[in-house]
C-alpha cells in the first residue's frame, strides 16, 4: 500500500506539495490526518497523512514511512481541504500552512500531559465528513452595534448552539480581548468549560485543548487569529468579534492569510453558522451586506437603527468644549492661540479632573509607542536611524532607542553622532510621554500604561486588565490595544494625537481612522468622548460628529470604485527582499515587465520603493497587481508559482 504525505516544511510552489511513500509494515497503523516521520531528500521531517492508494506509478523507488509520531490524527479530511484552500488562495506552501497552523507535538510527553490526554476520549476523533455537506446557501451574519449589544446577541446564539449540543468557536483579534471575553463567557456559561486556543499557551496546553476540540470534550472555544484552524468534532457556530480589526490578517510572515476569509470557508466546510460582529465593519463586509443578493445578512443593533434604541450611548459629538455628559471634537489650534501649549486641551484637563473627583476612570488613547517618535539634531538635522531598517528610531522614557520593525535597541546618545552637537532632542508624542505628562498634572491619580512594550504577553495583559477593572487604576494610557477595555467605572475616553491616523499616506487611511474613532465614540459603556485634532474639518471627523454611519460607507465605496480599489477589484502585492541591492533592482524590474507583458488589460504598478525600503538588513521592492474580480489567467498562476525564494506573495494586502 502507498500513502500520500504532506511534509511539514516549506516547499517551493513550483514543486509537488504531496509526496508518495510506501507504507511498509505501518500499513495497518496509518490514518488520514496522522503525524508521521518521513525521509525527504537528504533529511528527515514530520508530515501529515493525506490519503492512500493501492498502486503507484512504476519505475520509481519509493521511500518508506519511518514511524508514526502520534497514533491519533491531528486533522480531519475537511481540515486538509481547508489547508488546501489556504495554500491555493494565498499561494503558500501546503506543508508550511499545516506546520504553522497545527499544534506542535511535544518532544517529551510529561506526566501532566499524559494524565490530561488520558481524560479525553481520543477514539471520538472524526476523520471524515460527508462530502456533500459544504454549505452553499446560508450567508454569514454581519452584526453591527455597541459591544454590550453585540455580546447579548452572541449570548443568544451560543445558547441556541449549546441546545443543539454543538461546539462554538469565538474569535477575538487581540490578547486583551481574550481576557475580558473569557471572563464574560465564564459569567454567562459557568456550567461550561471555556477552552483557550492561542499561541501564548504552552505546547502541552495547545495540544490538550486541540484534542478537546477534536473530540467534543469541550463546547466553547475562545482564541485569537490562529484558532480559526482548530479541528472540531461538531462545530455549530463561529463568532468573529471586532471584525474590522487589522490583526485578523497575518501580514508579516507566510502564510499571509486573513482569518475572516478562512472563517467563511471553514463555516462552509463545517456547515455551521458564522457571525461577524463590529461597531464599524470593514468596507468589504459592508459591501457584501449591501449587494443583491446579499453575501452577508445585515443585522443592525438598536444603537444604529433609524428608529433609535433604548441603549444609552454618547450623543453626536459637538465641536468645541465638551458638553456635560457628551463628547466633543477639540480644535487644538484654538488651544494654541489661547496660550495653551500643553498636549492636553483645557476641555480634556477639566474632564479628567471631574472624572477623578467622581471616583471614575478614564482611558487616554495615543497612536504611537515610546516617548518620542524620532530623535533629531537641531544643528545638523541628522535623524537617528535603525542600521538594519534605515527608519527613524523611537525614543523611550528610559533613554533607549528602538526600532518598530526589527526590535533593534541602543542607548540614546548625549550628543549627535554626526556633528557631536549636544542639541539633540526627541520629537513627536508617544504613549510614554503622555503618561509622564499626566503624572505631572494628575494630582496623585493612579496612572498606568498599556501598549505592546508594557504588555507583550497574555499574563501581563491579564494583570493590567484585572487592575483596571478592580479600580486600582484611575487613568489608563494606551495604544489601540487599550481601547477594547471596559469597566463599570469607565467614564471618559480621549484621543490625543488623532491627526497622525487621519493623515497617514495609504488608501485604507480613512477606513482605519473611522474604525478607531468609532471604537472611541460608538460605545455605550462611557459618558464622554473627546477627540483632539488640528484639523476638525476633516471629512472623517465630520461623519463621526454627525454619527453618519451610512454616509461614510457610501462615500468610501464611491471613491474606491473611482480609484479602482477593493472591493471592486482584487489586489495582489509581491514583495522582493534581498541584501544585494543591484540584484533586487534587476529581479523586481524583470518580474514587473513579465507581468505587464502577460496580463494585458490589468494594472501593474511598480516596482515601487516601499516604506521602509530596508528591513532587517534586507532591501525591498514591491509590485502591485490590480485584477478584475473575475479575472483568471494561467500565465499569472505560472508566474506566481515560479517566483524565486526572494519573493513573498500577499493576497488582499492591508496596504
Amino acid at each position: 500500500m502507498y500513502v500520500n504525505i504532506i511534509p511539514l516544511t516549506k516547499i517551493p510552489l513550483a514543486k509537488p506539495q504531496v509526496y508518495t511513500y510506501e507504507a511498509g509494515d505501518l500499513a495497518n497503523d496509518l490514518k488520514i490526518g496522522q503525524v508521521v516521520e518521513v525521509p525527504l531528500y537528504n533529511r528527515v521531517t514530520a508530515g501529515i497523512v493525506a490519503g492512500f492508494s493501492e498502486t503507484a506509478p512504476a519505475n520509481i523507488i519509493y521511500k518508506k514511512v519511518a514511524r508514526v509520531l502520534d497514533l491519533y490524527s491531528i486533522v480531519s479530511e475537511r481540515d486538509l481541504k481547508l489547508a488546501r484552500f489556504i495554500s491555493e488562495y494565498y499561494y503558500s506552501s501546503l506543508g508550511l500552512v499545516l506546520k504553522q497552523l497545527t499544534p506542535e507535538l511535544p518532544r517529551k510527553q510529561t506526566k501532566k500531559l499524559l494524565a490530561s490526554l488520558a481524560k479525553i476520549n481520543l477514539s471520538l476523533i472524526n476523520l471524515s465528513y460527508a462530502k456533500g455537506q459544504e454549505r452553499k446557501g446560508t450567508a454569514p451574519y454581519l452584526l453591527i452595534g455597541a459591544p454590550t449589544e453585540r455580546l447579548e446577541r452572541y449570548r443568544e446564539a451560543i445558547i441556541q448552539t449549546l441546545k443543539e449540543k454543538k461546539q462554538i468557536l469565538f474569535l477575538v483579534p487581540e490578547l486583551i480581548l481574550l481576557t475580558q471575553t473569557e471572563l464574560w463567557l465564564k459569567q454567562n456559561f459557568s456550567h461550561q468549560t471555556i477552552a483557550l486556543l492561542h499561541s501564548d499557551l504552552s505546547k502541552s496546553n495547545q495540544l490538550i485543548n486541540w484534542r478537546q476540540a477534536q473530540t467534543g470534550g469541550a463546547l466553547i472555544f475562545l482564541g485569537a487569529r490562529q484558532a480559526v484552524f482548530a479541528s472540531f468534532y461538531d462545530l455549530g457556530l463561529i463568532i468573529v468579534e471586532e471584525e474590522q480589526n487589522l490583526s485578523y490578517k497575518q501580514w508579516d510572515m507566510n502564510p499571509r492569510y486573513d482569518a475572516r476569509t478562512v472563517a467563511e470557508k471553514k463555516a462552509a466546510l463545517y456547515n455551521c453558522r458564522l457571525i461577524f460582529g463590529a461597531n464599524a465593519p470593514t468596507i468589504n463586509a459592508y459591501f457584501k451586506a449591501q449587494t443583491l443578493p446579499p453575501r452577508f445578512h445585515f443585522v443592525q443593533a438598536p444603537l444604529l437603527s433609524k428608529e433609535g434604541g433604548n441603549i444609552p450611548t454618547i450623543p453626536p459629538l459637538a465641536k468645541g468644549r465638551c458638553p456635560k455628559g457628551g463628547g466633543a471634537i477639540i480644535d487644538m489650534r484654538q488651544e494654541l492661540s489661547g496660550g495653551n501649549y500643553s498636549i492636553f486641551s483645557d476641555a480634556l484637563q477639566q474632564a479628567l479632573a471631574q472624572t477623578l473627583r467622581q471616583k471614575k476612570q478614564a482611558i487616554i488613547f495615543v497612536n504611537r509607542r515610546g516617548e518620542s517618535t524620532f530623535v533629531m539634531c537641531r544643528d545638523c538635522g541628522a535623524v537617528l536611524r535603525c542600521p538594519r531598517c534605515n527608519i527613524a528610531l523611537m525614543e523611550h522614557a528610559n533613554k533607549t532607542l528602538s526600532c518598530n520593525h526589527c526590535n533593534y535597541k541602543t542607548a540614546s546618545p548625549l550628543a549627535c553622532p554626526a556633528c557631536r552637537s549636544p542639541r539633540i532632542k526627541g520629537f513627536g508624542i508617544g504613549v510614554e510621554k503622555v503618561e509622564m505628562e499626566l503624572k505631572k498634572i494628575g494630582g496623585g491619580a493612579r496612572i498606568a500604561r498599556l501598549d505592546a512594550g508594557s504588555a507583550s504577553r497574555q499574563k501581563n495583559i491579564k494583570q493590567r486588565y484585572a487592575e483596571f477593572t478592580a479600580g486600582q487604576i484611575d487613568i489608563l494610557v494606551g495604544t489601540q490595544i487599550a481601547l477594547p477595555i471596559t469597566s463599570a467605572n469607565l467614564e471618559l475616553i480621549a484621543a490625543i494625537n488623532i491627526d497622525s491616523i487621519l493623515n497617514f499616506p495609504d488608501w485604507r487611511t480613512d477606513e482605519r481612522a473611522w474604525h478607531i474613532l468609532r471604537q472611541i465614540t460608538g460605545r455605550n459603556d462611557i459618558k464622554r468622548a473627546l477627540i483632539q485634532t488640528y484639523n476638525p474639518e476633516n471629512k472623517i471627523l465630520r461623519y463621526i460628529s454627525r454619527t453618519d454611519f451610512d454616509g461614510f460607507y457610501q462615500e468610501e465605496l464611491k471613491n474606491r470604485k473611482i480609484f479602482q480599489y477593493p472591493p471592486y477589484l482584487k489586489i495582489i502585492k509581491l514583495i522582493c527582499k534581498s541584501d544585494d541591492y543591484d540584484y533586487l533592482l534587476r529581479e523586481s524590474v524583470k518580474i514587473a515587465e513579465k507581468l505587464k507583458q502577460e496580463l494585458a488589460g490589468q494594472k501593474i504598478i511598480g516596482p515601487i520603493r516601499p516604506i521602509p525600503e530596508k528591513m532587517r538588513n534586507f532591501w525591498q521592492r514591491e509590485i502591485i497587481i490590480k485584477l478584475d474580480l473575475n479575472y483568471k489567467n494561467d500565465k499569472l498562476e505560472n508566474i506566481l508559482r515560479n517566483l524565486t525564494g526572494e519573493w513573498s506573495i500577499d493576497i488582499d494586502p492591508l496596504t
